[in-house]
């Protein structure tokens, strides 16, 4: 069973980056305003190898996402999904949140250096919609003492955000803020 906190945490993702119309469930339609949002973001038009890239991605990505959709009406429910994380082993991540992970650290690694450091954490995230005092004391606790984080770092973060029930484990920061595990 998914925990309180890990089940904070998951509807956290869906409504922030999946629900891109706020309906309360995910449609492959929810990915296609996701991508306008990277490509947006980005500066990408649309006859770019990266954008025919990053379209394909998330294609997989929903392909991989609608599995949860376990009633096949189209639409991942909030329901759904946290089931899906329930049945999912809590040692690795889908595939298709693999390929997420990948697609958040190219997105804040806008220099292309292979590490975010914390103004490009923050931009993204200012960007979403977050604070940007959250965004700083995120990168911060996230980071420790270290300057930017390579993928490798990121990743073991990323992971740590979907599948730890620790409610002060760094990874947690992914996102931007915590603010959602008082709620």
């Amino acid at each position: 069973m998914v925990s309180d906190v890990r089940r904070k945490k998951l509807l956290f993702a869906f409504k922030k980056f999946f629900d891109a119309d706020e309906s309360g469930a995910v449609t492959k339609e929810d990915f296609e305003k996701t991508l306008e949002k990277l490509v947006r973001l980005q500066g990408w038009k649309e006859t770019d190898v990266i954008f025919s890239v990053a379209k394909e991605i998330m294609n997989q990505i929903w392909d991989g996402f609608k599995a949860a959709d376990v009633d096949s009406d189209g639409q991942v429910s909030t329901d759904e999904w946290i089931k899906m994380w329930d049945l999912q082993d809590k040692d690795t991540l889908p595939e298709w949140n693999n390929l997420f992970c990948k697609v958040c650290f190219h997105i804040q690694d806008k220099t292309g250096d292979g590490a975010i450091d914390e103004e490009e954490f923050v931009k993204v995230h200012e960007i979403f919609g977050g604070p940007k005092e959250d965004a700083v004391d995120a990168f911060k606790k996230m980071a420790g003492d270290k300057s930017s984080l390579n993928f490798d770092e990121f990743s073991k973060l990323f992971k740590e955000f979907f599948l730890s029930d620790d409610a002060d484990a760094p990874g947690n920061y992914i996102f931007g803020t915590i603010k959602f595990l008082n709620e």
